[in-house]
Formats: structure tokens, sequence, C-alpha cells
């Protein structure tokens, strides 16, 4: 076998470890299964790609946390000995949890995860990096690393020199572990570089890193982990208590564990007019802020502004944390737009740090990134489903969202 391609129990984002603190709390005998969709169908893996990741799959049983893993995340203020115990117990069990079946005709994947949610809840990061790899590895080869630290290096002083207060959020779509480890190194260099220029300058730094949602590599680099809750938490919710009730139940929970920290609430899991009939002044004055991830950023910046207000909250004390599909010049828009109507903005990249390039043979051409999911499917026997602020998001078949729409009273 060829040796594995993740070295650590900690590579995976930190939002996955959070919400698994919650489930082992709280949902511990739930069963959950999880599936893989590629939206972009011109992109799949060969046989070759497959046999590669079938490895790597099996591979992830052999990972454990290390001594010191578990001290760093022993110093997370959030995690308890009950959970650090836990983890230090963890195992992955791919043979039991983890389907695949390949279609050599077609070149199409098949992937299922299935099991307790507490023992299942960590495979979905690692798994799509893993695919992405496996398809950089072998389907697609037409590029290489040279100049990618130098990319990114410069894309962290254009944000910190912009003003952006960022985080590194590529695990799920990165093309492979170097890339991701030679971007988190270069937007540490550029942070540390931009807060020496601003020393010796006197001026105060506006801009900065605040971490990278990858646990390893915040380890590796001396760098805050960042990550709140995901959307399978509210759809899971949806399962266990129900639809119309999954938004306030989930953030109540939440806000229950975690004392008010990590408190950045996510609008659009049953899309952000919804979320927002919940959110009301108890929960925001409760939540930092909340998640853009989906729809039109620009008229949720006055959508969140104005919501604030009407529950006597001024928009200036929060924050609105920009996820999807960001890259410099949209970050640093948003910034400007969050600026005008008076709220904080901070901005997850992903994609566009950690998957990023050009073509060998056409060096004018981008080389595309896969643009991969793994969601919950189902949770306790039951359909769940994400329906988002973007249509193309939705993730089940269009009579599944038509009922879901009518329980939540949107049909």
């Amino acid at each position: 076998m060829t040796s594995p391609a993740l070295i650590s129990l900690l590579d995976n984002d930190l939002y996955k470890f959070t919400m698994q603190n919650v489930v082992l709390k709280h949902y511990r005998d739930v069963q959950v299964v999880y599936q893989f969709t590629n939206r972009e169908k011109d992109l799949q893996l060969n046989a070759n790609a497959y046999d590669w990741l079938k490895d790597q799959i099996q591979a992830l049983a052999q990972l454990r946390l290390t001594a010191q893993e578990r001290a760093f995340v022993a110093q997370l203020p959030f995690v308890d000995d009950v959970y650090l115990d836990y983890l230090s117990h963890f195992v992955y069990k791919p043979s039991e949890h983890v389907r695949t079946q390949f279609d050599a005709t077609a070149n199409e994947l098949t992937l299922e995860i299935a099991g307790p949610w507490h023992e299942t809840i960590l495979y979905e990061v690692p798994l799509l990096a893993l695919i992405s790899e496996a398809y950089f590895k072998f389907a697609d080869r037409d590029w290489d690393h040279d100049g990618q630290r130098e990319r990114a290096l410069v894309k962290g002083q254009r944000l910190l020199d912009a003003g952006c207060v960022f985080s590194e959020f590529g695990t799920r779509r990165r093309r492979d572990f170097k890339t991701h480890d030679l971007v988190v190194a270069a937007l540490q260099q550029a942070h540390q570089e931009y807060r020496t220029a601003c020393q010796q300058t006197g001026n105060t730094p506006k801009g900065a890193l605040s971490g990278t949602s990858n646990v390893y590599l915040a380890m590796k680099y001396n760098l805050t982990p960042i990550g709140t809750v995901a959307h399978e938490f509210f759809m899971a919710m949806s399962a266990l208590e129900s639809v119309s009730s999954a938004n306030r139940k989930t953030l109540e929970l939440w806000h229950h564990v975690y004392k008010g920290a990590l408190g950045i609430a996510l609008t659009d899991t049953f899309t952000t007019p919804v979320f927002l009939s919940d959110f009301d002044k108890d929960l925001a004055d409760k939540y930092t802020g909340v998640r853009q991830d989906s729809g039109n950023p620009k008229g949720f910046v006055p959508l969140m502004v104005e919501h604030y207000k009407k529950v006597g909250i001024d928009p200036a004390t929060k924050v609105i944390v920009f996820s999807d599909a960001l890259d410099v010049e949209r970050a640093i828009e948003l910034l400007h737009l969050a600026e005008q109507h008076g709220i904080k903005a901070s901005f997850g990249i992903g994609t566009s740090f950690t998957n990023d390039f050009t073509k060998l043979t056409t060096p004018t051409e981008r080389s595309k990134p896969m643009n991969i999911v793994i969601k919950l499917k189902e949770c306790e026997g039951k359909r769940v489903i994400k329906l988002s602020d973007d249509v193309l998001k939705y993730s089940a078949d269009a009579a599944t969202i038509d009922q879901f729409k009518k329980q939540l009273g949107i049909a």
C-alpha cells in the first residue's frame, strides 16, 4: 500500500470536533447516513484514483490522537475532559462505516457513510480531501505546486492591507495536503510581516489572519483553530425534533453546551428568512454574529443589519462571517459593504486558497477544482435535507424539497 495521505487525526475542520462533542453528550445513540455528491460531472475519478482512494480510506483506521495533539486540544477553552478522553481513544472504523462503489464505465464514484453519529461525524472532511487528492493525483495531472506559496502570500498581503480579518477554510476542497501546508505557511508569513510593518510605522493593524479551520495545521503553525457548527447539525435536528423547530433547538443546545463560545450562527440551512423568524432578541444577544454561506451576500448585509435593529440590537456589536465561494476581490468588496452598513465582517476563504491552479500545458487556463460535498442524508431513518439560500445547493429531489418547504410554511 502507498503511504497514508492523512498523517493526523486532527487533519480535519474544527467544527467536526465541536459538533462531535455535542453529539456525544446529547445524541450518543443516534444513527445517521451521509451521502457523497459530485456537483461537477465532468470531473471524475479514474480506476487508479479509486484504487488509491480505497486504500487511503482504510488507512484512516491507523490514525490516533498523539500526546502532542492531545495537549494542543486540551488548551482549547471550550474542550472539557470528557470529550478530550473520548477523542484520545477515538478510532475510525472505515470497514464498518464507509461504503464505496465505482462505475468504471462512467467513472462515477458512489460513497456513503453510515453508523452512530458520534463515530461517523469526523469522516466528511478528510474523505472529501482524499477524493480531491485522488483526482489530481491520477485523473488530472496537468499542474504542479510551483508558485503556490507565493500566490497565497500575495493573497494574504492584499487581504491584510485592505483591513480584512480572515481565516483559511480550505481543507475539504484542497488539491492535496502539500498545497494546504504551503498555503497556511504563506498566510502565517503574510500575517507576521503585516504586524511587523504596522509596529514599525506606528499604525494599528486592522487586518488579521484569525486562524485556520484545520486543527492540525493550527497546531503546526501556532494559529487559532476556527469553526462553530455546520448545516448537518440543523439537518439532524429536523429529524430529532422537528423541521420547524430545528433552527431554534440547535441554537439553544449549542449555547447550552458552549456558554457563548463558538458563537457564530449559520443562517441558511432552511433559508435565511426561516432562520430569522427564530432568531429573536434572546438568541441574537447570545450569539456573536452569523455566517453567510449561500445566496446573495450583498443583500444579506442590509437584511441582517435591519434584523438586528428590529430586535433592538446595535449591528455594530455583531459580525457577519462570509464563507461562500470567496476570493480576495469579493472579500474586500464585502468588507466595504459591511462597513457602509455599520456591521463588522470577517471571512472564511477555502477553495481560492487551497485549490487555485493553472494548467501546466496552458498556463493562461485555470485548472478547475472539484466541486464535491458529503451531506447528511438520513438521521434515525428519516430523510433530512439542506435547502440553502441557493437552489443549486439544495440536497434532495424536487418532491422531497417541496415536502420540507410545506412543513416550513414557505412552499
